[in-house]
């Protein structure tokens, strides 16, 4: 393999290599293994994609202050839906997640989705739920398809399908590969919503 300016040139034999390049400089790896691109097993694309382009809510540090973030966010960006990410209600004073009610009277009729720091659970509005045929204002957003109840007791249901793929993590792979990971596996997309991010 032949590196250049931080660029995998050239793939081949060592003889050919060495001949193409005679001023390299050879790094021996003593049989260790080495690749032009990563692979990753296990990655959230839309999480990523929501990071990198929607509301970061990660430095929350309380329900009060997460909903300050979601306020200004609303305020500075007047358009569209609200795509958000990384709320921990665990390390809160309060211990409890934005409610219905809560994005209801900052948003209104505006949609929108706020997935937990876990990728699992998100807190939605109203406003959202209305575009989730069968998803009630009671239900709370679960990916993992379990039925619980979260410390306000609203029930938790598997989100539709349909409704899942309104967040195509396409900034995501954008992000993937110009750093370098070619190959990833997300369990959340079927081949053909994958193939759909791909040719977004």
């Amino acid at each position: 393999m032949a590196v250049r300016d931080g660029v995998v040139a050239w793939l081949g034999s060592d003889e050919v290599g060495r001949a193409q390049f005679p001023d390299a400089q050879v790094v021996d790896l003593d049989g260790a293994f080495v690749a032009p691109a990563f692979v990753d097993s296990h990655v959230h694309l839309t999480a990523t994609g929501l990071t990198l382009t929607g509301l970061d809510l990660r430095p929350a540090t309380s329900l009060r202050h997460c909903l300050q973030l979601i306020d200004s966010y609303a305020r500075a960006h007047p358009d569209g839906p609200i795509w958000g990410y990384g709320w921990d209600e665990s390390g809160w004073p309060e211990r409890m997640a934005p409610s219905t009610d809560d994005l209801d009277g900052l948003l209104g009729d505006r949609p929108a989705y706020l997935a937990r720091v876990d990728v699992h659970s998100a807190a939605a509005p109203t406003a959202l739920r209305r575009l989730a045929p069968g998803l009630a204002a009671d239900i709370a957003i679960f990916d993992a398809g379990r039925v619980g109840s979260t410390n306000r007791g609203e029930r938790r249901f598997d989100l539709p399908g349909g409704a899942k793929r309104m967040v195509m993590p396409s900034r995501g792979v954008e992000y993937t590969l110009v750093n370098g990971v070619v190959t990833w596996a997300d369990g959340k997309l079927t081949g053909a919503a994958a193939g759909e991010v791909l040719r977004s």
